[in-house]
């Protein structure tokens, strides 16, 4: 089955937002890889090696793709700019569906939200499933700039 949509998740080994968003993907992985929704980790740091990729999922139990962005192709064509920050692309590989955040946990570089009240990529999954348009297709991520 072709996927129907792609959810390219850009993140940073070093980066604490990073590190905190595996949980909800992998919850987000668990909810929506049969419905047909492909999630990819997409690291593009220069310094990221097969062997940070692999110590990275094995510490935060991820099962879906990770892969090296050195050159930044993806990253450009994708208009990424921080870590973590997710891009929902449609079935044809083409067409965002959504960019930005995963939720509001954080308001702000090393401001934590106690309560996480908005789960923008969870809602957007659950509009490209139920073959809705995306309700809310762009947020403003927080996290680590992209070099």
């Amino acid at each position: 089955m072709a996927p129907r949509a792609t959810v390219y998740v850009f993140l940073a080994d070093t980066c604490p937002i990073s590190q905190a968003a595996t949980l909800p993907l992998r919850a987000l992985q668990a909810q929506y890889a049969a419905q047909g929704v492909r999630f990819v980790g997409v690291f593009p740091a220069r310094e990221t090696t097969p062997a940070s990729l692999a110590a990275f999922a094995k510490t935060y139990q991820l099962t879906f793709a990770l892969q090296a962005d050195k050159g930044h192709r993806l990253t450009r064509r994708l208009h990424a700019r921080v870590t973590p920050e997710a891009v929902v692309v449609g079935a044809d590989g083409r067409t965002t569906l959504y960019q930005g955040r995963l939720n509001d946990a954080y308001a702000g570089l090393g401001q934590h939200r106690p309560v996480v009240r908005h789960h923008e990529l969870a809602d957007a999954l659950a509009d490209v499933v139920a073959g809705r348009p995306v309700a809310v297709s762009r947020t403003e991520p927080v996290g680590c700039f992209i070099e």
